[in-house]
């Protein structure tokens, strides 16, 4: 099994400037027909948490004590540099 991500200590690391992006990055990469990048930053975060718990049923995240955990491939490539290093 390959290591699990905390969605809330991912968040963290990301200083509150960035999350906007970091979010329309996640929404791109599981859901691209949104168009996240045109999307008002209050519909971004609903389809986050929509988007997670829509990962959930597929099996690629797990809900863990009211957070999730995420495998690496499930965050955006510049996010997920980061933390592989």
């Amino acid at each position: 099994m390959s290591r699990r991500w905390r969605w809330s200590a991912l968040e963290a690391q990301i200083p509150l400037p960035e999350l906007p992006a970091f979010h329309r990055a996640f929404l791109k990469l599981h859901r691209p027909e949104l168009a996240a990048e045109t999307l008002p930053l209050r519909r971004v975060q609903q389809y986050v948490s929509q988007t997670l718990h829509l990962l959930e049923k597929e099996g690629k995240a797990w809900s863990v004590e009211g957070d999730f955990e995420l495998e690496l491939d499930c965050i955006p490539l510049p996010y997920r540099r980061q933390l592989s290093d």
